[in-house]
């Protein structure tokens, strides 16, 4: 039997012993719409005043608590099952992702992941680009596997992650911050790992152009102005 198969029988199970558990509650002559919530917030070991104290000492009640607990502990098995699921696709996914990045030459790395970078990696990914996203939050990046896109859990302040996303082997770097500073940032840093590496980078304030170009940044880009499917368009010019 597949684990999919197994944690869906759990939470079958569960819905079963709650529905009775609610049907006894009901042969007290609580109401329906209490002994659905009194209930449900058994099962959640949430325990709240909804129906008579009298009532509660009833054996019906009684069962009806005890299969609650047991819901509680279904449920928890079943959510804890559906958590290591994705934890496994996310391994399996970022195992796979790692071995193609150290195969790439000449692609292109966009980082950190945003608005503004989802936009430029979905249109790279149209034009057929060669790219690495680097995110800091690993359900973006899930999100990116997802896509069939390339992609890292890494920050922009970590070193080593724009070592992990080929930044040696990589012919490009989009600094993609909502910062000027984050920019900077990474242009400082590629450049250090990789001086041969071209920085496009994105500026929010106009009067930072001089110091990006002074960091290393060999394109220069205002949002307002050049969006993200122009970008990638000119990469796709320096790049295929």
């Amino acid at each position: 039997m597949k684990s999919g198969d197994a944690r869906y029988i759990v939470l079958a199970a569960a819905l079963v012993l709650y529905a009775i558990a609610v049907a006894l509650t009901l042969s007290e002559g609580v109401d329906l719409k209490t002994a659905i919530i009194w209930n449900l917030l058994a099962s959640l070991y949430i325990y709240y005043s909804l129906i008579q104290a009298n009532i509660v000492s009833s054996p019906a009640i009684l069962i009806a608590s005890l299969m609650d607990a047991f819901v509680f502990a279904l449920l928890t098995v079943f959510l804890a099952g559906w958590f290591m699921g994705i934890i496994r696709r996310i391994n399996v996914s970022e195992y796979i992702s790692s071995i193609r990045i150290k195969r790439l030459r000449g692609h292109v790395i966009i980082a950190p992941y945003n608005n503004f970078s989802k936009t430029l990696a979905e249109e790279m990914q149209k034009k057929k680009i060669k790219f690495v996203v680097m995110a800091e939050n690993p359900l973006q990046v899930a999100n990116l596997y997802s896509k069939h896109m390339l992609a890292i859990v890494g920050g922009i302040k970590n070193k080593e992650s724009f070592k992990v996303a080929g930044l040696n082997n990589a012919k490009h770097i989009v600094a993609c911050g909502d910062t000027d500073i984050e920019n900077a940032l990474i242009a400082i840093t590629s450049k250090d790992i990789n001086p041969n590496i071209k920085i496009i980078s994105r500026v929010i304030e106009e009067d930072n152009i001089k110091k990006l170009d002074k960091a290393g940044a060999s394109l220069i880009v205002i949002p307002g102005i050049t969006a993200g499917e122009s970008i990638s368009s000119e990469i796709a010019k320096r790049v295929l």
